[in-house]
């Protein structure tokens, strides 16, 4: 039977929107200090479990059907979580029971199979990815020039930095997935519209001043200009895009210097965080921490994070070391695994250049122990699977009878 347009309308409304909470929820709300003490400290946890049980009880038959090979992966990675549960007992004697409590943020993991269940149409994660863009953008100039004292203000430091442009808040890696997605955009429709939100996401980066996601994003535009057939179209479109860099880049020279010479400075000062933190991570280690991490300890029972923090050393600076670090061996290597597979088995640009993202992160990005990239590393994985399906497709919409135990599947044309 034909679905009506206002079906699928609706259909795509209520999936964005879903994504879209997952997104803001992942990151906190932003830390906004009046949503934060309405939701408390446990909220995004709780509503990562109700959001598995409400798509686990829609849409039974298929999350149990695809759990056999898609799920493969996260339970590679929740036995490297439970793992580091072991040296965390060995070495600190924080309990099993401690740990699980702990350890709740990690167990945001479960939004894979939320997105298993929720099933979401590239599209459809376009959209949320677009509206979080749209979110941020708006919440960060809210910060920056009317209401600052909606964010904590940092003990130490000023809010914004020498050279900051706006108010930079936690969820840079979803704006970066958010500038991929719109590359893949490009590639199958090339008009202004899809153009013009490239520019938007490139441009909502370089006002974050993150560099590992703006190093990332030249690599990965560079990786579509050499992916990219030559056609008269394709050529005006390079053309074009190098003339709005190097405006960009003539108009905010002085931006990119002080990155360079803050960057350099940096790499080059012992005492700089990140060096200080490289030194800690390779020493004082067991053959057991080595291989299982040494846990994620609680400050109730041990102060080492606490007193690891306070000397300006935090694992989530030094990437996939950090996590290595602090969780072991089989976290690391599922990540590593399914990045190497990304690249080189024949998928979609979207999924090469998320892939090409994790890559050039490596040193700095941790893609595990936050909730933003819990969730990113989550859709990254969602979207390997998904990856060439007719469920997936840009051009598809996947309806589903809703109620419970509703599981009825089938790709339509829109």
């Amino acid at each position: 039977m034909k679905q009506s347009w206002g079906v699928k309308k609706k259909r795509r409304n209520y999936v964005e929107l879903w994504v879209f909470f997952l997104l803001v929820v992942s990151v906190n709300f932003f830390d906004l200090i009046p949503i934060t003490r309405v939701i408390g400290p446990n909220g995004p946890f709780a509503f990562y479990l109700i959001s598995l049980f409400l798509m686990f009880t829609f849409n039974r038959r298929a999350w149990i059907r695809d759990s056999a090979n898609w799920l493969r992966p996260f339970w590679w990675l929740v036995a490297g979580i439970v793992l580091s549960w072991i040296p965390a007992l060995m070495y600190y004697g924080q309990s099993f029971i401690q740990s699980f409590f702990t350890y709740r943020k990690m167990f945001e993991l479960v939004a894979f199979p939320i997105l298993i269940a929720l099933r979401p149409s590239e599209r459809e994660l376009r959209g949320a990815l677009y509206g979080f863009s749209v979110f941020y953008l708006i919440v960060s100039l809210m910060v920056t020039f009317i209401a600052p004292w909606w964010v904590p203000q940092p003990e130490d430091s000023p809010l914004m930095m020498e050279g900051d442009l706006i108010v930079g808040l936690s969820g840079v890696r979803h704006l970066s997935l958010a500038f991929i997605f719109s590359l893949q955009r490009v590639i199958k429709d090339n008009n202004l519209r899809n153009m013009g939100w490239a520019f938007f996401e490139f441009a909502l980066l370089f006002l974050v001043q993150n560099r590992t996601s703006l190093i990332a994003a030249i690599v990965i535009v560079g990786f579509l200009v050499l992916k990219m057939k030559m056609s008269p179209q394709k050529l005006l479109l390079i053309a074009l895009g190098s003339i709005a860099v190097l405006l960009m880049a003539v108009y905010t020279a002085g931006q990119w210097e002080m990155l360079y010479r803050e960057t350099v400075e940096q790499i080059l000062n012992p005492d700089y965080n990140r060096n200080k933190a490289y030194v800690y991570m390779f020493s004082h280690r067991t053959v057991i921490q080595h291989l299982l991490g040494t846990g994620y300890i609680s400050s109730s029972v041990d102060p080492i994070i606490h007193v690891l923090q306070e000397s300006g050393i935090f694992h989530s600076d030094v990437g996939m070391v950090g996590m290595w670090h602090q969780y072991g061996v089989i976290p690391t290597l599922v990540i590593l695994v399914m990045t190497v597979k990304g690249l080189a088995e024949k998928k979609s640009f979207l999924v090469k250049a998320s892939a090409l993202y994790i890559l050039v992160g490596i040193p700095t990005l941790s893609f595990f122990g936050i909730g933003e990239s819990i969730l990113w590393l989550s859709i990254f994985l969602y979207v390997y699977y998904s990856d060439g399906l007719d469920t997936f497709r840009d051009d598809t919409v996947t309806v589903r009878k809703v109620g419970w135990g509703g599981n009825r599947y089938r790709s339509i044309a829109g």
